[in-house]
């Protein structure tokens, strides 16, 4: 029986022998028939292609970024399918001293006249308008005291009072149903717009005669729309309100104005009206349409604005944000192309030699288009098996250069660093031994990479899976395209060269070349000797899990302007969310339902503004028809009776759009059964995510212990912003898990790839110790934990791994001492590790220069990946491995090869040991060549 270290070493030795000898018979293989190869590569992306036919782009945001398990999910669905209409707010804002002076609010109309004048296509504001119920029965003010007359911002008490107004004479009350019915019926319904100039109706000639007094005695009283009829809140739209002493709105900073466009759910396609950054809103086309036109009208009023006085005026359209990020993602498209041909130019450079014959262009331009043609059968591949494309995998070439460069230097390297009797032998057989050990190599960091990538694509955020599973098929096809398609050109190239031929015209033939000599200088010194600086282990558990929607905009666009000012006179104004509630028995629910808004109204830490159709009804019913609810129970019969008349009435009329009925409502009649219902509110303004998820999450609990349980019982929260938090709720967890596994991952496939427990504990702990370094410097950085760098991250893991495995490898094949075999490790494979590291960080240095926020981090996090990565790649695994690293194998003797001259840089063991002792200089018994130089071509001949 033999030990357990033995079968090691047996199993060690029997795979390493059946690889090398797999791939020298390969190797010899493809340089006796380089363009069937090279057909054959061409052939199967052409097959993989065929899988284009069923590409889909998705373009939806909630199945890109958001967990499809979530309740956010399940409360959207729900949503869109019914509550079927709704409406996108377009705004503008007006700054100044004080925007109560006449003369702010004659500017203000000209561009109200000038935006809803304003057409595209046909397309007017007439057309895609939310249109409201106009209710002109009565605008006598509210019946109040003289301090209700002022609301102040922030009186939740209030509540009740500042959104449902009473009034001396209530139409809906007072007269009989059938005249009330018949005077609402001639009323048309009007465009729902929200700003002060509705208090003149917009009158031109009105506007015009205005004085300060004038504005101030209207803004402080009225509370009903001249123009729909309906109760409106006014104060809402100022920022940086001032009160005299006795609470009257004296002046302010800001003012807006704001446009309802009418946009349907049940007719929102995704693939239609989305954009390719997933980042587009819901939205019809003609809504569209009128929203370009808005984005138009303002642009041409803004620029024409005379800068040197102190008003400003900005905008936003519900559009922008999507419009804005998505040509921010692909605006530097050339850029990139730029850091792509710069990556040209440098492999290049590394491959050619200063002579005309020996310039590389043609395996240089081979290596590159391994990438295009792996992007192109990943997609065909991943298209086939129905996996969706996103806007993020516009980035997996960056993934696949960097894989691919790294392969075609480490096949150049082993090329270049046989012996002279080995390059005396014919080019079939230069190529076997070539890839004998090179294509071992590029096989376990090919598949380490393949296992990261699937490990990553088992996340819960759809973007982030489809990315890894289209990475891993990438690094798939890199693998098999570099070791077919390059080697092939790369035979191709060897046969010209040995035939004098010009690289660029091949009809020119040259005399021998004189020596030449590589075109890179000595680069490797000053980066192995550049001081490191030690690991801060805390700095990862530092890095805040932040993001915010705003990075992805340009800081001199329109709406990062917009926000801005937002931000700074609407400071406590936060994200609108709704209660939903389904098919109740909703006279039965009427007390739980006070509750539930009493409780709202009770979270005065994250919520801001309750306005419900709850509180306008109670007051109704209470004031007209002395029925005492929530605490006297109302009949089916009585609520719907109750409820009609109230949406009819002055007061309740712009609560019609938070219903949906089974039938038609119809004023007189009592209303049909409610399907829907919704109650509106604010949240407060955060910080970050550490302060909105949990108050997402108690509003969600809070809704949930509410007791309402009739019906279908359904009862939700729901707004925009949680498709932001619920992401932000599992971004981190999701980070750190897929790292772990995938480390783990690459543990455990190195183990049973390269058969040797020391050197891949070694590897992992580089890629765990390069992980924790970038974790620690992206803190020093600024950048936070968010899917942008989560998909960086998960790019990372590929190259941190490549960078430790090739050098692992290598080390554990050479022969002699510990020493020596890192030394040699260092000087033979660390010059193909470092360029392809360098050719990486080349490929996105251009992206340094964009102001998009996705290219910022993707240029920080790489910029990390690759100096630190090939730190602990290039110095730290070898200096271990000489001093701990395991026993060198036995040198396995291929059938060709046998009589071969034996390896010059093979020692016995214990001799080689006492050399390393006594030789006072180590270089003195291997020559140190610096890396980047001359390993390409290290004569091994002593």
């Amino acid at each position: 029986m033999c030990s357990e270290k033995d079968c090691l070493h047996f199993l060690r030795s029997r795979t390493q022998e059946k690889l090398e000898l797999c791939f020298y018979r390969y190797g010899i293989l493809v340089a006796n028939y380089p363009w069937t190869f090279i057909i054959l590569s061409f052939a199967l992306t052409s097959v993989c292609s065929l899988g284009l036919l069923n590409f889909h782009q998705e373009k939806n945001p909630m199945n890109l970024w958001v967990p499809p398990n979530s309740d956010f999910k399940r409360d959207t669905d729900w949503f869109m399918k019914n509550i079927r209409l709704g409406y996108r707010i377009q705004t503008v804002m007006v700054t100044a001293p004080d925007v109560l002076e006449p003369w702010v609010l004659q500017q203000l109309l000209e561009i109200r006249n000038q935006v809803v004048e304003s057409t595209l296509q046909n397309v007017t504001w007439e057309d895609v308008c939310f249109r409201v119920p106009v209710v002109l029965l009565n605008t006598r003010r509210k019946r109040s005291s003289n301090n209700e007359l002022f609301e102040r911002d922030g009186d939740e008490e209030a509540d009740a009072d500042k959104f449902n107004i009473l009034y001396d004479f209530e139409p809906s009350v007072v007269l009989p149903s059938a005249i009330f019915c018949s005077i609402v019926s001639s009323f048309s319904t009007g465009c729902y717009e929200h700003s002060i100039l509705e208090f003149w109706n917009y009158d031109e000639q009105d506007i015009q005669r205005l004085s300060k007094e004038d504005i101030i005695f209207a803004l402080n009283h009225t509370t009903i729309s001249p123009v729909l009829g309906l109760s409106m809140q006014y104060t809402q739209l100022l920022g940086g309100v001032v009160r005299n002493e006795s609470g009257v709105i004296v002046a302010a900073s800001s003012l807006l104005s704001q446009w309802m466009v009418h946009v349907n759910f049940s007719a929102v396609d995704m693939d239609l009206v989305g954009n390719d950054g997933g980042t587009a809103d819901w939205a019809t086309g003609q809504g569209l349409i009128w929203e370009q036109s808005f984005l138009d009208t303002m642009g041409n009023i803004t620029s024409s604005l005379d800068h040197s006085n102190t008003t400003d005026v900005l905008y936003e359209a519900s559009r922008s944000f999507g419009d804005i990020s998505s040509s921010a993602m692909f605006q530097d498209i050339l850029k990139i192309a730029c850091g792509v041909f710069l990556t040209f130019i440098f492999v290049l450079l590394v491959l050619s030699k200063f002579s005309c014959l020996e310039i590389r262009i043609i395996p240089a331009g081979a290596g590159l288009a391994c990438v295009g043609l792996a992007f192109v059968s990943a997609c065909g591949f991943c298209s086939a098996l129905g996996i969706f494309y996103g806007p993020v995998h516009t980035s997996l070439p960056f993934l696949l250069m960097g894989i691919g460069v790294d392969d075609m230097f480490v096949i150049m390297a082993c090329r270049n660093n046989l012996n002279e009797s080995q390059k005396k032998k014919s080019l079939a057989e230069q190529m076997g031994l070539a890839l004998r050990h090179a294509g071992v190599s590029i096989t376990v960091t090919s598949f380490t990479d393949i296992v990261a990538s699937t490990i990553g694509g088992t996340t819960i955020l759809p973007a982030l899976e489809s990315f890894c599973l289209y990475a891993a098929a990438g690094v798939f096809f890199t693998f098999i395209y570099q070791a077919t398609f390059f080697v092939a050109f790369l035979v191709l190239d060897e046969q010209r060269i040995a035939k004098q031929k010009n690289p660029f015209l091949l009809c020119v033939t040259h005399g021998k070349p004189a020596p030449s000599y590589k075109s890179v200088a000595p680069c490797s010194k000053p980066i192995i000797n550049f001081i490191y600086s030690k690991i801060i282990l805390t700095n990862p558990f530092k890095l805040r899990q932040q993001f915010d929607p705003k990075w992805f905009l340009p800081p001199d666009s329109h709406l990062v302007k917009f926000l801005d000012a937002r931000d700074r006179w609407y400071s406590d104004s936060g994200q609108e969310a709704h209660v939903l509630l389904g098919r109740l028995n909703y006279s039965a629910e009427l007390p739980h339902i006070h509750n539930l808004v009493k409780e709202l109204r009770a979270q005065r830490d994250i919520v801001k503004d309750v306005n419900t159709w709850y509180d306008g009804f109670r007051r109704y019913l209470n004031f007209y028809f002395f029925r005492a609810i929530p605490h006297e129970e109302l009949s089916e019969d009585d609520f719907s009776l109750y409820l009609g008349k109230y949406l009819h009435s002055p007061s309740g009329g712009k609560y019609q759009k938070n219903f949906r009925f089974a039938g038609k409502l119809e004023c007189g009649e009592k209303t049909p059964p409610v399907t829907i219902s919704t109650l509106d509110f604010k949240f407060r303004k955060f910080t970050g995510p550490e302060e909105a998820v949990p108050a997402m999450n108690r509003i969600r609990q809070l809704i949930q212990d509410s007791n309402i349980t009739s019906g279908d019982g359904f009862k939700t929260v729901w707004s925009k912003a949680f498709a932001t938090w619920t992401t932000d709720e599992v971004i981190q967890h999701e980070l750190y898990r897929n790292l772990a596994l995938s480390v783990i991952c690459v543990m455990a496939t190195t183990t049973v790839l390269i058969v040797n427990f020391s050197v891949c504990f070694w590897i992992f702990v580089c890629v765990l110790l390069t992980l924790t370094d970038i974790c620690g410097m992206m803190y020093y950085w600024g950048l936070t934990v968010d899917i942008v760098s989560c998909i960086a991250l998960v790019l990372g893991v590929g190259l941190c791994i490549d960078y430790a495995a090739h050098v692992g490898q290598t080390f554990l094949h050479a022969q002699g001492c510990l020493l020596h075999r890192a030394l040699y490790t260092v000087n033979t494979i660390g010059a193909a590790v470092l360029n392809g590291g360098l050719s990486t960080l080349l490929a996105m240095s251009m992206l340094s220069l964009s102001s998009a926020y996705v290219f910022q981090s993707f240029f920080k996090i790489f910029f990390l990946v690759v100096t630190i990565g090939l730190f602990h790649g290039v110095v730290f695994l070898p200096v271990v491995l000489s001093e701990i690293g395991p026993s060198a194998p036995s040198p396995v003797v291929l059938p060709d090869t046998e009589h071969a001259p034996p390896n010059e840089n093979a020692h016995p063991a214990d001799e080689c040991e006492m050399e390393c002792l006594q030789a006072p200089n180590v270089s003195d018994k291997v020559d140190i060549v610096p890396i980047g130089t001359s390993s390409m071509n290290i004569n091994h001949d002593r």
